[in-house]
């Protein structure tokens, strides 16, 4: 079972830095980051790969206590999750799936427009209901009345897409494989960042629990070497070159 449509789609821009996308990377380069989510549309329907950031704090403000960098931009005026739904025809009623890859607040802040259940790993789950802080950015209000289908490791979202367990960057980190007739996609989403990370083999620099460090390399490896043995195309999860290249419609 094979995916006909993969659609990557740029909401918002956010600033950090270069430390969290990159192991050794500098505290004092500040990176220009898009905050992305990908619509699939699979045998069974549309799926929605994460959902971006809420912009609600960030308008009119001149500050926020996460972004000390600069505040978020976003594509439009309106909310940009359903802006880009309704360029596609879509309401998040259409959408068949859903899935969250962690509950970082630039992944979380669309989860109150969907009805149906969301898939995200049980470990992620468990972390944000009840370690999670939102100095680890980490904002509750965003996931608190979700509808959930916790899963535990690899598995099936929808036939023709798949999760990956990846953790390190969070404890349930989750990346994703989408099959289409042509290619095979590998979504890494923050198990890998950058470009940068990939051509230098270095994984991502941040941990939300730092005892998960170890494991930011072994997801980093195991998506590189799962990029080489099927032949696909690797993303990662906040690179502005590449998302730019792939552009809002990706075909087979």
């Amino acid at each position: 079972m094979t995916c006909d449509r993969v659609v990557p789609l740029t909401l918002a821009y956010e600033y950090g830095p270069e430390s969290i996308s990159l192991e050794d990377g500098r505290e004092d380069v500040v990176l220009r980051l898009p905050v992305n989510v990908v619509l699939v549309h699979a045998p069974a329907g549309w799926v929605l790969l994460e959902t971006g950031l809420d912009p609600r704090p960030y308008r009119g403000a001149r500050e926020h206590d996460v972004y000390t960098m600069g505040l978020p931009e976003f594509a439009t005026d309106g909310d940009p999750l359903l802006d880009a739904l309704a360029r596609l025809g879509l309401r998040p009623g259409d959408l068949h799936a859903a899935a969250v890859s962690h509950l970082h607040l630039d992944h979380s802040g669309g989860l109150r427009h969907l009805t149906g259940p969301v898939t995200i790993q049980a470990r992620e789950l468990a972390f944000a209901r009840e370690r999670a802080t939102r100095e680890q950015a980490y904002l509750r209000e965003d996931y608190e009345d979700v509808r959930w289908r916790a899963i535990d490791g690899d598995a099936e979202i929808t036939p023709g897409v798949d999760a990956l367990f990846t953790p390190g960057h969070t404890p349930g980190h989750m990346s994703y494989r989408v099959r289409t007739p042509q290619r095979t996609w590998l979504f890494a989403v923050d198990a890998i960042d950058l470009q940068q990370g990939i051509d230098e083999d270095r994984p991502i620099g941040s941990s939300a629990d730092p005892d998960d460090a170890p494991l930011r390399r072994a997801s980093h490896d195991r998506l590189v070497a799962l990029a080489r043995q099927e032949g696909a195309t690797l993303v990662p999860g906040h690179d502005p070159a590449t998302w730019a290249a792939i552009g809002e419609d990706a075909r087979p």
